[in-house]
């Protein structure tokens, strides 16, 4: 009965409510950054163990690296912490504009929240007339050929009413 009802609006939700594909230029910013973060660290790991070498060295032998080595890696790393700050940079602007695009489905998400109040109203009213319908029996003191009529006050208890608790719990 309710497919033969009219549409609440004109919108087709199952067209209009649809995730938009992730972004290829996403996985790409990400496979950049990751790439960044591994070249910093190998250059942080690289200037570490550099550093320990230069500090482990046994005095009275030849120096095997010298400070100066130590510190022109260190100096190294500067360029690699700037690469992976911009790859950072751009991946946070590709996952914004895609969290963008994911935004312009609320207006879409709204309108079908309240297509679905549009139709508890209906199918309240609907169900309303057959609990009139039992109370007049009861009133009469007829015994109906159905059980329904007498089962529609629970359906707007326990079903209508409940379905719109969540329907009003969500933003």
């Amino acid at each position: 009965m309710l497919a033969r009802t009219p549409k609440a609006t004109e919108m087709d939700f199952a067209a209009a409510l649809r995730i938009p594909p992730k972004p290829a230029a996403i996985a790409e910013a990400e496979g950049a950054w990751r790439e960044a973060v591994a070249e910093l660290q190998a250059a942080q790991a690289r200037h570490r163990e550099m550093h320990r070498s230069y500090f482990g060295q046994v005095p009275g032998q030849p120096p095997s690296i010298t400070g100066a080595d130590v510190d022109k890696a260190g100096q190294e790393i500067a360029p690699y912490q700037q690469k992976e700050r911009d790859a950072m940079k751009a991946l946070e602007g590709q996952r914004a504009a895609f969290e963008a695009e994911l935004a312009s489905l609320k207006p879409k998400i709204d309108a079908y929240r309240n297509a679905i109040g549009t139709k508890l109203d209906e199918l309240e009213d609907l169900i309303g007339v057959g609990v009139l319908f039992y109370a007049a029996s009861v009133q009469a003191n007829v015994k109906l050929p159905s059980k329904l009529p007498g089962r529609c006050q629970g359906m707007l208890q326990h079903g209508i009413a409940m379905t719109r608790k969540i329907l009003n719990g969500t933003e």
